[in-house]
Parts: C-alpha cells; sequence; structure tokens
C-alpha cells in the first residue's frame, strides 16, 4: 500500500490539541536497557529513527523514567537537538511510579520523578504526565494533589494513567482538578479484555472476562493509548510461533485472517491491518508503536492510512475471539 500520505490527526485532551492517530513508543529508543552501554552507535540509531517518526508525520512520543534504565529520555535529548525547533511541533509524553520490585505514587517521589526526566530529556515541561500503574500503597488523594501542584507550575500540561482498571481511575478521579485525559493500556486483536464489560459473551464464552476500559474512555473522554498494538510483535508475521507457545492458535488463525485481507487494502501487512484495526474503534484509540527501525517506523506510520470496512473489523475480531460474535 502506498504509504507517502499525510498522516491523520485527531483532537487530545479538553483543549483539542491535535497529535498524530499513531504515536511512537519510545521504550526501545535507546537499544539498550544499560545507560552505562550508551555509545555513539546507539545515538545515531535513536536520532535516525526519531527523524523517520516525524518524516512519517508523527508528532506523538510516549516515554517512561524507567525506559533503558532512563536512557531512552537522555537520548532524547540528543534527537531533539539533531531537529532544532523540533520541541515545539511535537507532543512528549512520559511515566512515573515503577521502581525496582514496587510502585510509589508518593508527593516526594512524583515531583522527584519529574524533574528527572525533565533534566534528562532537556525540556521544561512534559505535556502528559502518567501513572504507570496503580500504587495500592498511596492514598490516591496524595497524588493528585501533587499532580495538580505540577500543573499549577506549568511543569506538566495534562495528566493520564496507565494500566489503570476503570474505578482506579474513578479513585485517582475523585481527588483530582486536572482532567484525566488518557489511559495506557495493553491491547491488540490478541488482548481483546478492554472492550468488554465483565464476561462478555456470558456463561460458557471463549471470551475472557473483560474490563470495560473503553467503555469507561468514552464515558469520560478518555483517550485509549494502545501499548504492544500488535501483541508483542507476534501479529506482524515476521516471526515464528514456537509449538510450545500457549497461544500459538489463536495467533496463527489471526493472522491467517490478516494476510487473507491484505488484497483488499492495497497489499496492507499483517502488522498495518492490525494496527488499522485498533485506529476503527470508536473510542479514538493512538496506537503506541515501538521500534527504533526506520524501515519498521515507516510501515506502521502508514496504517494511519487505512479504513477498515465495519465487515472487516469484524471478521478480525471474530478470528481474534475464536468463535462467531454472540
Amino acid at each position: 500500500m502506498s504509504d507517502d500520505a499525510a498522516m491523520p490527526m485527531q483532537p487530545f485532551g479538553p483543549d483539542g490539541i491535535p497529535v498524530s492517530r499513531i504515536a511512537l513508543g519510545c521504550m526501545g529508543l535507546a537499544g539498550t536497557w544499560n545507560p552505562a552501554e550508551v555509545g555513539e552507535e546507539h545515538r545515531k540509531k535513536a536520532i535516525a529513527a526519531f527523524e523517520a517518526s516525524l518524516e512519517a508525520g508523527i508528532t506523538f512520543y510516549d516515554h517512561a523514567d524507567i525506559y533503558g534504565g532512563t536512557a531512552c529520555e537522555s537520548i532524547f535529548k540528543d534527537c531533539l537537538a539533531a531537529v532544532p525547533g523540533s520541541r515545539e511541533k511535537i507532543f512528549i509524553a512520559t511515566k512515573v511510579g515503577i521502581r525496582s520490585g514496587y510502585y510509589e505514587h508518593t508527593a516526594p517521589y512524583v515531583r522527584q520523578s519529574i524533574q528527572g526526566s525533565l533534566d534528562r530529556m532537556g525540556i521544561d515541561y512534559v505535556d502528559l504526565y502518567q501513572l504507570h500503574r496503580p500504587d495500592p500503597m498511596t492514598h490516591p488523594a496524595e497524588t493528585a494533589a501533587e499532580l495538580d501542584k505540577l500543573v499549577d507550575e506549568g511543569l506538566v500540561k495534562y495528566i493520564g494513567v496507565s494500566n489503570y482498571y476503570p474505578q482506579q481511575t474513578l479513585a485517582l478521579k475523585k481527588y483530582l482538578k486536572a482532567p484525566i485525559i488518557s489511559n495506557q493500556i495493553s491491547i491488540s486483536l490478541l488482548r481483546l479484555d478492554p472492550i468488554y464489560e465483565g464476561a462478555a459473551g456470558g456463561p460458557g464464552s471463549v471470551d475472557s472476562a473483560g474490563d470495560g476500559v473503553l467503555d469507561q474512555c468514552i464515558e469520560l473522554d478518555i483517550t485509549p493509548l494502545a501499548y504492544s498494538p500488535i501483541g508483542g510483535g507476534w501479529l506482524s508475521g515476521k516471526r515464528q510461533v514456537p509449538d510450545d507457545h500457549g497461544n500459538k492458535k489463536n495467533i496463527e488463525n489471526t493472522l491467517t485472517a490478516l494476510r487473507e485481507m491484505s488484497d483488499a487494502y492495497n497489499g496492507a501487512t499483517p502488522t498495518q491491518l492490525a494496527i488499522a484495526w485498533l485506529l476503527s474503534h470508536p473510542s479514538g484509540i493512538i496506537p503506541l508503536v515501538g521500534s527504533n527501525n526506520p524501515e519498521h517506523i515507516k510501515e506502521m506510520a502508514a496504517a494511519g492510512q487505512i479504513e477498515l470496512s465495519r465487515t472487516d473489523w469484524y471478521k478480525l475480531w471474530v478470528a481474534a475471539r475464536g468463535a462467531r460474535v454472540p
């Protein structure tokens, strides 16, 4: 399929800031999880990936303080420096809360972490600050108060969460003045739980119990950010599924459906169609494509041009469920 058309945009947050429909997940940007290993070749690869992303029309970049053991944020400073003026044209997100063996959302740690992220990236503010995973040991009132301070001080523009179930989102929302504008979740044709509420198909259903996250996102004007949009790489069709993989049959059935649909969409790859499936959902999902390979980034970004038909969306859903719709 053609990959030279403009990246579609969508409004994000209460101010309707335009962002690309596909974002770059920066977890692998540094190419290592050991900051001490980062050298000139790592920087060159990261800059090349950043430049390819910009060329593909990607304006949304998602980080976390733990990615690369902090190396991904640090190397992003080099990326920004390599393309003068790029900071003003992009939307930068990062996350806080995962520590070595535990989570922490205390006010002092949230404050310490945002300053670390800003210093590493060499920027004055982040556009979106996300709580990486729920911390059961910190009352949401404490976390919310500190997040509101960061917004008031201009260090953070917007607040989001990640891996939050609906009740956890509501608990934080109760104490937070700033709106929660995003929830970053794992969702793909190989993980359908966010689409459902409860046991989606009733007794004996092939579906696992859903979590209802996408319905809450629609209800509360929260944008879902989808990590692992191609199921940890399995839906790329570029990896051999081991015989002992517990989900081998499901992966292969879904890949078969994706490949059979290719001709109808100008030769779209399984990767592109799997991403397009997410883009078609009415909640406005923004897939986070994770790669530091310029060709892979270009391929995934081109998924933004695909408009799946309703019938094809359901065909893929049926293939992924392993059963007809209820």
